[in-house]
């Protein structure tokens, strides 16, 4: 077994709480944001105690004051946060989950001092750019320079850049006597000479190497920001949307006339309109809830390009609002607005699993990071696992447990800080780490968590530890794919029961069952069930006392025998061969009825799931056969058993929810009455998970299409997500047992769109199996008719308006 690491290094990231309306402590934050690799990337909001009503507003915020910071952090996943003194710890630990907090009046004296712990200084930038760019004199006249800016100038200071005063002086300390090294004034009226000049600044140091990284990259955020440089909620806000990895220029329409502005606002227009590649071109304008329109549109008369004065290929859009950074993730998405992970590099390697265990090389730094001692953490690396795991024992797709959980199933001997979000697993790297070792999470104890997090305590079961036994007897998903078809199954149930089939029937079965015309081919299929312990091979012989048979290993044939019902000892027939029928049995549970106990409807299930929704970019944890309680008293009406269950990440967005699926698998028995009711209850305690019906039949009987479809309706009388309460899959034989590997939705083919495989595969395909299976109204169905309903009360109360008027 082996497994795949992908590494995304990563400088430390910050989110800064600081006293709204001040303009000092903003000053402050954005500095020391300035002062550290990557910071800029570092969001700043006013803390609040309760959201005022203006900042509601402005920000069409509809929700509570706690759900709105707690949706900020998980948009820009900061590693720590650090926050103004006078605002209480507590407070903000409330809302940082499992996340550091420090205050900045702290970190910033631990920096003064020479502590850069949980980060790089853009000093140690310079340091690497004198040593590599600077040692000697530059023929192109290039320059290190801290622009001196006005303290009051903030968007200028946002925009270019600038620094502490202790890491200004360390930076001149380090380059002096180096004529490389220049302090330029700058303000807006010398912006465009500055432009021109070959320079190293503050924004070239911050964001040195760096890249930005996201999963959909045709929506990343772009935009002209109309504001006003005096306006400090406007400075924020043009701070936050660049650090969330928005492409943007902050338009001060009070700086409409400067020359520099209006050159900008061009060069992003033309980038606009070529990094679209279309015909035509949509550049946006951002204007929000507060600016009147009217002084929008009066500035940007005096701004707008001459190219596009009478361009076709370029159209101006206005959005009359500021993106829901503070929404839920699905709101984030539709304003282009879910931050993007700043980073350095991006590797991915295959290791051998030694131990349950894979040791490999933490990405280094681009450049020599200063050795100290008090440093924990100088950066950190984003781990993506990806698992060639046949036998479903570990868990690939990690959610919903705790830092210390993580640490427990993943990293129990290593030493650094482990974080857990949907952008990966967060591993803090310093100079002395050479070497990382991951342990490989076990899907038992991964779930035992996840759901002890739920309230729900898990216990597997002993049909759990067989189906384990009997996967690897089959050589696991990949091998065992081979027996989940019809053919093969029907060959396997021959020997249900205990049953003993000669070889030559064997051979006859294979061939009129599964198609084969070569004894040779037949013989083929013979010798992988007995390689993967199906079955075994024996000899059926009579005993000469009792005259019952008896079935003999080859390794038990000697010339005396022991017959298995009488105990008699007698001779071998060793003078009437003839009389010695070779034959096969089943081994362990393919001896019992019901497919193994059931485990290969299990396994049909399993492989279904990870062909059609774990493509190469999707990851999914798997569990079979365990039991739920809730303390004491149990679930109400608790499941005697789950036959499996999964968490499956959406291939094309990994920020989207997990889905949570249960599946009760039947082989050839019908859903009965109770099984509905156990369904019901997991749907209640676990609200939006998917509930899965499968069975190896290719039909459904009428009783069965009633009991399911009472369920359908249960879940149908609410929504969530664009979903039922709880959406339910219903899979039969013409899903679980495809003849080919990737065709086990070929029934859908035809109804299966782009739109469904890019947005909610799973979702979609749920409602077409209602639609297939049960002929019952599905949930877009009924979402339709109560649209033209409300359609239609609307246009009846217009009607009546319109009478009322005409009459009165």
């Amino acid at each position: 077994m082996n497994a795949g690491i992908n590494q995304k290094l990563a400088p430390i990231r910050f989110l800064f709480l600081i006293q709204p309306d001040n303009q000092e402590r903003f000053s402050r934050a954005m500095e020391l944001a300035w002062s550290l690799w990557g910071g800029i990337h570092s969001p700043i909001f006013a803390y609040y105690q309760e959201l005022p009503v203006n900042y509601r507003i402005e920000f069409n915020i509809g929700i509570s004051t706690i759900d709105y910071y707690k949706n900020t952090i998980e948009n820009y996943d900061p590693d720590i946060i650090l926050f103004d003194a006078d605002i209480t710890e507590p407070a903000v630990s409330a809302l940082s989950g499992e996340r550091n907090v420090k205050s900045i009046e702290k970190y910033l004296e631990e920096l003064i001092n020479g502590q850069y712990d949980h980060a790089i200084s853009v000093t140690e930038i310079a340091s690497h750019l004198l040593k590599n760019e600077f040692k000697f004199v530059r023929s192109d006249k290039l320059t290190l320079a801290l622009p001196i800016i006005a303290a009051d100038n903030l968007l200028l200071k946002a925009f270019i850049g600038a620094l502490p005063e202790f890491v200004k002086s360390a930076i001149a300390d380090i380059y002096d006597g180096n004529d490389a090294f220049g302090r330029p004034v700058l303000d807006w009226a010398s912006m465009e000479n500055y432009r021109d000049t070959p320079v190293v600044d503050v924004l070239d140091m911050n964001i040195y190497k760096l890249n930005s990284w996201s999963t959909k990259p045709y929506k990343r955020g772009a935009a002209i920001y109309f504001m006003r440089s005096d306006r400090l909620q406007d400075v924020i806000n043009y701070w936050n949307l660049r650090a969330a990895g928005w492409q943007v220029v902050p338009f001060a329409i009070d700086l409409a006339e400067n020359p520099y502005i209006k050159g900008y606002i061009a060069r992003f227009a033309e980038w606009v309109t070529k990094s679209q590649k279309g015909n035509m071109s949509m550049v946006t304008n951002l204007v929000g809830n507060i600016l009147p329109q009217n002084e929008a549109d009066a500035a940007w008369t005096k701004v707008l390009p001459a190219d596009s004065q009478n361009s076709s290929q370029r159209l101006y859009s206005w959005q009359g609002w500021f993106p829901r950074f503070w929404a839920s993730y699905e709101y984030q998405d539709a304003d282009q607005i879910k931050s993007e992970i700043p980073f350095y590099h991006s590797h991915f390697d295959h290791y051998d699993v030694i131990e349950e265990r894979i040791e490999f090389k933490a990405q280094q730094l681009p450049f020599e990071a200063h050795y100290n001692l008090s440093r924990e953490s100088a950066y950190k690396i984003v781990l993506e696992i990806s698992l060639h795991d046949e036998y479903a024992e570990h868990a690939e797709l990690l959610t919903g447990i705790t830092n210390h959980q993580l640490r427990q199933v993943a990293a129990p001997i290593d030493f650094r800080e482990w974080r857990l979000s949907r952008a990966g697993v967060h591993r803090t790297i310093n100079r002395s780490d050479d070497r990382i070792m991951l342990s490989l999470p076990k899907a038992l104890d991964f779930f035992r968590f996840y759901f002890k997090n739920t309230g729900y305590d898990l216990k597997e079961t002993a049909n759990s530890k067989l189906a384990k036994e009997v996967l690897k007897n089959i050589g696991g998903l990949r091998f065992g794919r081979s027996f989940l078809r019809v053919g093969p199954l029907k060959i396997i149930e021959l020997f249900e029961g205990g049953r003993e089939i000669s070889h030559v029937q064997l051979v006859a079965e294979i061939k009129k069952t599964m198609g084969i015309k070569k004894v040779d081919d037949a013989r083929y299929f013979v010798n992988r069930l007995l390689e993967h312990k199906i079955i075994e091979m024996g000899a059926r012989i009579q005993c000469a006392v009792c005259d019952q048979h008896g079935f003999f290993l080859p390794g038990a044939l000697s010339e005396k025998i022991t017959c298995p019902v009488c105990r008699n000892q007698y001779a071998l027939p060793m003078a009437d061969p003839d009389s010695i029928a070779w034959s096969y049995r089943g081994i362990g549970p393919f001896t019992r009825t019901n497919k193994a106990d059931g485990v290969m409807a299990v396994f049909a299930a399993l492989s279904l799931f990870q062909s059609e929704f774990g493509d190469t970019r999707g990851k999914s944890s798997a569990l079979f056969g365990f039991e739920l309680s809730k303390g004491k008293s149990g679930i109400k009406n608790p499941p005697k058993e789950i036959d499996l269950c999964l968490l499956i990440q959406n291939s094309r967005d990994e920020y989207k929810q997990p889905d949570l699926v249960f599946c009760e698998c039947k082989t050839y028995k019908k859903f009965t009455e109770k099984d509905i009711e156990r369904m019901k209850v997991l749907g209640d305690a676990f609200p939006g998970s998917v509930l899965t019906l499968a069975t190896l039949n290719e039909q459904l009987d009428e009783q069965e299409i009633g009991y399911i479809s009472e369920l359908v309706k249960y879940f149908q009388r609410g929504r969530s997500n664009n979903r039922p309460l709880n959406p339910v899959l219903i899979l039969t034989g013409k899903e679980l047992l495809p003849e080919q590997y990737f065709d086990g939705f070929r029934t859908y083919k035809d109804k299966i769109k782009p739109y469904h495989q890019f947005n909610d595969y799973l979702g979609a395909i749920t409602e077409f199996s209602i639609t297939e299976y049960l002929h019952i109204p599905n949930w877009w169905e009924i979402c339709e008719k109560k649209r033209e309903e409300h359609l239609a009360v609307r246009q009846g109360i217009g009607q009546i308006i319109k009478g009322l008027k005409d009459r009165f």
